[in-house]
């Protein structure tokens, strides 16, 4: 990867994302991204508490949800290579409540088809209204009460059905073989080892209490025009499914260490199995570009393979994904039920790929000067300097570079558009008007446009002209 590339891509990023915080009504979220192990941005954005409007901080703890499947399956993989268990084993081996189910076809369930959530197990137990803070979590023994109550729902080995039920018979699983609590394990044998201080497999009260108080208050969504808050809860036996805590740097560092060939956790062998698909991952709203492994989901970005993890919490809607490749990690934590976890890591992938494939080496031109966000009436876009060129770069949502403009230099402070869509202004000029080392306005097809800083102070003053 171009390092020069990538830092451009950064700095861009940080820029696109400010901007979209101000146009959003999210709460807040924090950003990280890291490369081969170095933390390249780590950006907190709006509120980690509306009411006593508290600023968002990197340090911030968020519920990262379904990413606990990454280390409960690490954990299963562990004790493998320990030859402690094999993950083809009936996981009623290891839970003999569960050989006495009056669904024979739970004997049959694996370890691995519980990893891959092949296993055919409801997804959250019949009364699930704990997600919707009206009732705790289960606790143990009203978890194996329910499992008891309840067959498989599909033929194990068929199909995926996600299930967090699955993923908590594999804490117990990991409890029976290892001889400990989950939650005590996955501390002793992956969180202290890799340094991880701020990530915990389960809500901690003091975490909430002054004077840590590091844990973002969730919300939720827009009831109809407000945020609620949502209480703290444990996650008690469902820990191993959706417990853990954790922030940006510490899941960047986490991430890092299971790529093939880091040296840690794992070995390469247990790394690729698990990132190895197992079955498609089916959605109305996505193409087929997403498969699931054991504990990883695996998605394409364009040309780019990554694996990772997303998750929903009660307030807190979070997405990871590595690309082991380059060794670039992107983690998006939002403190809000809609947030846009996926949406923003989507876009920070375009626009690493953007930058990657268009940034010159060598550029003979340094058209720095003319960076920036420039805004009228019709709204903001950016201009970008890439190699020799400038691009006029127009968002759409989430997607920082859904229509680029190609501006070539003719001379001076004039550019000319030469690659655009049909309804663009190709061959028209574009004209910077710069002034003490900065740009005081930029005509572009015959359009005024300001700096952002710039145009929002005149901003109060446009909006009153009458041209009656």
């Amino acid at each position: 990867m171009n390092r020069d590339a990538l830092d451009h891509a950064i700095r861009y990023i940080k820029s696109w994302l400010a901007r979209r915080y101000e146009e959003e009504t999210v709460p807040g979220f924090v950003v990280g991204v890291s490369y081969q192990g170095e933390m390249l941005m780590n950006e907190a954005y709006g509120y980690a508490d509306l009411e006593r409007q508290l600023p968002m901080t990197p340090r911030h703890v968020f519920r990262i949800a379904s990413h606990s499947k990454t280390f409960t399956a690490t954990a299963i993989m562990l004790l493998a290579e320990e030859g402690r268990l094999r993950i083809d084993d009936y996981a009623a081996d290891y839970l003999p409540w569960l050989q006495n189910h009056k669904d024979k076809r739970f004997r049959r369930v694996t370890i691995r088809q519980l990893l891959s959530h092949g296993a055919g197990v409801i997804r959250d137990g019949l009364n699930t209204d704990y997600w919707e803070v009206e009732r705790p979590f289960p606790d143990v023994d009203r978890f194996i009460s329910e499992m008891s109550e309840t067959g498989l729902i599909l033929d194990n080995n068929t199909k995926m059905k996600y299930t967090n039920y699955g993923y908590t018979l594999l804490g117990l699983v990991i409890e029976s073989v290892s001889g400990q609590p989950f939650n005590e394990f996955v501390l002793d044998r992956i969180v202290r080892p890799l340094g991880l201080n701020s990530t915990f497999p389960e809500y901690r009260p003091e975490l909430n209490q002054p004077p840590v108080a590091d844990l973002v208050t969730g919300y939720t969504c827009p009831e109809p025009k407000i945020r609620l808050p949502i209480a703290a809860i444990s996650t008690h036996v469902m820990s191993a499914a959706t417990g853990f805590c954790s922030t940006a740097q510490d899941l960047c560092t986490y991430f890092t260490a299971q790529m093939v060939g880091s040296g840690k956790l794992l070995g390469d062998e247990s790394k690729k199995e698990m990132q190895r698909p197992e079955w498609p991952m089916q959605s109305p709203v996505r193409p087929r570009d997403t498969e699931y492994g054991l504990g990883f989901i695996l998605r394409r970005y364009d040309e780019r393979q990554t694996f990772g993890h997303s998750g929903g919490f009660p307030g807190c809607i979070t997405n990871t994904m590595a690309d082991p490749k380059e060794g670039l990690v992107v983690t998006v934590l939002t403190n809000a039920a809609d947030g846009p976890a996926e949406g923003i890591l989507s876009g920070i992938y375009k626009a690493i790929s953007y930058f990657e494939k268009h940034e010159a080496a060598h550029p003979t031109h340094d058209w720095s000067l003319f960076e920036g966000t420039y805004s009228n009436l019709r709204g903001p876009f950016d201009i970008v300097a890439t190699g020799d060129n400038l691009v006029a770069v127009y968002g759409a949502g989430w997607n920082p570079v859904a229509m680029v403009e190609k501006l070539e230099w003719v001379e001076g402070e004039t550019f000319k558009i030469v690659d655009t869509s049909s309804g663009g202004s190709e061959g028209e000029l574009v004209h910077f008007h710069a002034e003490d080392g900065r740009v005081e306005r930029m005509v572009y097809a015959g359009s005024t446009y300001w700096p952002l800083d710039v145009w929002r102070q005149r901003l109060a003053k446009v909006a009153r002209i009458s041209f009656n």
